[in-house]
Formats: C-alpha cells, structure tokens, sequence
C-alpha cells in the first residue's frame, strides 16, 4: 500500500484574510504532483492565524464541480475530486517506473 503525504506549499490570502487558492502537492516513495485549488467562500469562516494545514487541505478535498459548455451548446459538469486524482496521478507514477523493462546490466533510478 502506497502511504501519500499531501501538503500545503503556500496560499494566496485575499481581502479580509480570506484563502482564496492553495498551492498543494501529493508525494509517494519519491514521486509528486501538485496544483492549484481555488477556493469558493462559504460560511464556515476560520481567523486566518487560526488555520492549520489540515483544515486548508480539508477545504481542498472537498468535492468540486467544474461546469462547461460543450462543442454542442449543453452545459456538462463532472465532480473532481482532488484527493483522489492526485493519488492517482502519483500512483501511476510509482507503476510507470517499476514496470519499466529492465537491462539486467542497467540499473534504473527514481
């Protein structure tokens, strides 16, 4: 089993001490991804000096919907979840490399 450890590298703090974006990133046995997630202001508010990372990765777990319009006309949306597809992105990663033919003379670094 894979064990991820996700973080907050920083956040952008708008007008009224409000988070507005996080920058997060996801690691596993010497892989990573990281992003963006943008924030939508709801009325559970937390004093900014009173925030901690789990809360703020908390906010960025929870499920988002992202709407478009299609080449049609319709509106289409999908629910991202963010926990889930960075440990995917990392997981397929950590796969890519260990099922990677080897050389028996070769010795491959990660």
């Amino acid at each position: 089993m894979i064990s991820y450890v996700w973080s907050v590298e920083k956040v952008v703090v708008a007008e009224g001490n409000v988070v507005t974006h996080v920058y997060w990133r996801c690691e596993a046995e010497g892989f990573a991804c990281a992003g963006i997630r943008e924030l939508v202001r709801n009325d559970n508010f937390t004093a900014y000096d009173k925030l901690t990372e789990q809360q703020v990765l908390g906010w960025c777990f929870e499920p988002q919907t992202v709407t478009w319009i299609n080449v049609e006309g319709n509106e289409q949306s999908v629910i991202k979840l963010l926990k889930d597809e960075g440990e995917a992105q990392v997981a397929e990663q950590i796969s890519r490399i260990k099922n990677e033919p080897t050389l028996p003379w070769a010795q491959i670094t990660a």
